[in-house]
């Protein structure tokens, strides 16, 4: 089942030239934003086909550490996260991950 999850899972090359402006993007993202996800996988493939939507899966936009309001999420996220506490950070669920 694992094999079968992998070779799903496994992702295409990345485009050379991005869709779409991240830096500029996280500007204007807020914490609770509901992101729509263009994924590369073949999970993704059937997704898009079953759907005809280029979009695959969403994603939980929670901010920066510090914008968590929440201290026990926080502390949560601080536990498991070793980034940078400036990083911009999702949630998001991976067929077979969780």
């Amino acid at each position: 089942m694992r094999i079968m999850i992998n070779w799903i899972n496994r992702e295409r090359p990345t485009r050379q030239f991005p869709l779409s402006d991240f830096d500029r993007l996280s500007n204007e993202l807020k914490p609770c934003d509901v992101l729509l996800v263009e994924g590369r996988t073949r999970v993704s493939d059937i997704i898009r086909w079953l759907t005809n939507s280029p979009w695959t899966h969403a994603a939980l936009y929670i901010g920066r550490l510090h914008d968590v309001e929440d201290e026990e999420l926080r502390a949560t996220i601080a536990a498991l996260y070793s980034g940078d506490a400036d990083d911009r950070l999702i949630v998001e669920s991976l067929l077979g991950h969780g």
